[in-house]
């Protein structure tokens, strides 16, 4: 038996909020962000999430209850939410190559928080999947709408200000390698 990854509600005595089981073994909380794994076995989830500590809980029908490892007073539960879109799972927390034009290839990240990264480019931008599509938000400049190709693992679309790129031309992403979720 497995756990599905995807979205988990995470409780506790302070409230609840939502954590993600990645592929590999990554647990990520954009609320409580720290380098973190899990591991299922038996029954068993194991989580070592760094400065907020471990914890171990145990299947017991749809949900997951236990505690803090070696303090179950310190009491933990989770629940299943919903599983990663195949979009999700490819685009979260990965590096791509953008392409436009006669212009030299720029690495850019699609952070799991909803950040989006390019190091040459100075700023605050952010991305949100839609459907098959991946709009990204260079600050009030422009929205930029690429169709996602899952099989081909690459986005393409035309943009009429994206700031890293000529003026309206064609886009294309390819992509490279995952990122770990919790990059800064």
């Amino acid at each position: 038996m497995s756990l599905p990854t995807g979205y988990y509600a995470f409780e506790w005595s302070g409230g609840t909020f939502e954590v993600q089981l990645r592929p590999g073994g990554e647990f990520w909380c954009p609320r409580f962000a720290a380098p973190a794994t899990w591991q299922f076995s038996g029954g068993t989830l194991a989580i070592d999430w760094g400065k907020y500590g471990e914890y171990v809980l145990r299947l017991s029908g749809d949900a997951l209850a236990g505690g803090a490892r070696g303090n179950e007073s310190d009491w933990r539960k989770m629940r299943f939410l919903r599983a990663f879109t195949p979009q999700e799972a490819l685009v979260s927390a990965s590096v791509w190559r953008l392409r436009s034009g006669d212009e030299e290839p720029l690495l850019v990240q699609f952070r799991a928080d909803g950040r989006f990264v390019c190091p040459s480019r100075a700023g605050t931008f952010s991305y949100r999947l839609e459907g098959g599509s991946v709009l990204i938000e260079w600050d009030s400049l422009s929205n930029d709408r690429l169709r996602l190709d899952m099989a081909a693992k690459a986005m393409a679309g035309s943009t009429l200000c994206c700031p890293l790129c000529a003026a309206s031309s064609a886009v294309r992403l390819e992509y490279v390698e995952r990122l770990p979720a919790d990059v800064p």
